[in-house]
């Protein structure tokens, strides 16, 4: 009898460690989701999901941490262009890319990706430029950034076709004249873009 009473206490003891332990776990998972969610220039991309069923193909990068680290290690100091992509790693949190292709137009909506544009609002995110995209399917494009004084610590770029959705936000110490030189690099796709033409102001 005094053995099952030894036994039953020491099941409770374990099951309160546990349940303890557990709580613990919980509570440095919600601070840990917390803290990334406040990285400031990081977007929560996950609000695009709903474009998956309507794409033909999606793409989907992170870069960050460890890949980071990798990048650095394997671009050379010599090649000219790759030293200049290697000094804007070096300052960079994350690189992340949500792109997806639609079998035709009027597939998507701009309730699609409202939840990008949420969270592209001031004073957290300024819109600096919109571009125009070259190819045959005409689309709009805007650039955001976030800054902390003259530094700007994240961009993203939002790119709308009537055929494809494309996301790219870069989170880190960006130095933006450099920035181009990323192009085909860790994911990011060559977007060739112009400066939308503006109306001449009539005199």
């Amino acid at each position: 009898m005094k053995s099952f009473v030894n036994s039953n206490s020491f099941i409770k003891a374990a099951t309160r460690f546990i349940l303890h332990a557990s709580l613990a776990a919980l509570a440095l998972s919600a601070t840990a989701a917390r803290a990334a969610a406040q990285v400031r220039g990081r977007l929560r991309l996950d609000g695009l999901e709903r474009l998956a069923p309507k794409a033909t193909d999606v793409v989907n990068i992170e870069v960050d941490g460890f890949l980071i680290k990798l990048a650095l290690k394997i671009l050379s100091d010599k090649d000219p262009d790759e030293k200049t992509v290697k000094e804007i790693v070096s300052g960079l949190k994350g690189v992340y890319v949500r792109s997806y292709e639609i079998g035709k137009a009027g597939e998507y909506t701009d309730a699609d990706i409202a939840p990008i544009r949420e969270q592209l609002r001031p004073p957290a995110w300024a819109r600096v430029i919109d571009v125009k995209s070259r190819d045959e399917d005409p689309g709009d494009a805007e650039v955001y950034v976030a800054t902390d004084g003259a530094r700007v610590e994240g961009l993203t770029l939002l790119v709308a076709e009537p055929k494809e959705v494309t996301v790219i936000n870069i989170v880190g110490d960006i130095d933006v004249e450099k920035l181009k030189r990323l192009e085909g690099h860790l994911g990011i796709p060559r977007i060739h873009i112009t400066h939308k033409r503006r109306p001449a102001r009539q005199p």
